[in-house]
């Protein structure tokens, strides 16, 4: 069971494509409905506003339910599924770093998220395009990339060629796996 993150625009979702299509069994986390969602900083579930400003983004979090990621992870291990691949982020998914074998943090700089985030019009959101994201995007890499590493977070430099960070991805997954406490 690996997790793959990384800040706005760093291709998680990609990386869940190609690693598919190489015959992987990998799911994009954001694009799963019943596990994804804004909420208030009590927990309570809302719609985010079309052009949301820094207060609103300052007062609610992008989460994951932890019983659907329990239900993504059980539907797999019940399929008989070696190897899955989540990949996503959430502001709880630090909290859940013991479902996962091992994480792998997809690193890009400031100057790329912003060109992805913003140009990036095949993009499976609309986050860094819409109100004040980029601008909070952007404020809080340096705070996000600083928690992954301190978990343990494998880096992988996610500004090679889509190709060269999932082979990349294959080999840390490999050398993890092999160094796993059994």
């Amino acid at each position: 069971m690996f997790f793959v993150t990384g800040v706005s625009g760093a291709g998680k979702s990609t990386v869940a494509c190609r690693l598919s299509a190489w015959g992987h069994r990998a799911v994009s986390l954001d694009g799963d409905g019943r596990l994804c969602s804004w909420a208030a900083l009590d927990g309570r579930r809302v719609v985010r506003p079309a052009e949301p400003d820094a207060a609103w983004l300052a007062s609610h979090r992008w989460v994951w339910d932890v019983t659907r990621l329990d239900e993504i992870i059980a539907a797999a291990c019940g399929d008989g599924v070696e190897t899955l691949w989540l990949c996503g982020q959430a502001a709880n998914a630090g909290e859940l770093v013991d479902r996962f074998d091992a994480c792998f943090l997809l690193e890009i700089d400031q100057a790329t998220m912003r060109h992805r985030m913003t140009v990036g019009a095949g993009r499976g959101n609309d986050f860094g395009r819409v109100g004040a994201s980029l601008d909070v995007a952007l404020a809080g890499y340096r705070e996000f990339i600083v928690t992954w590493r301190r978990l343990g977070a494998v880096p992988v430099d996610a500004m090679q060629d889509i190709d060269q960070v999932c082979e990349d991805l294959l080999v840390a997954a490999a050398f993890a796996a092999l160094n796993r406490p059994s």
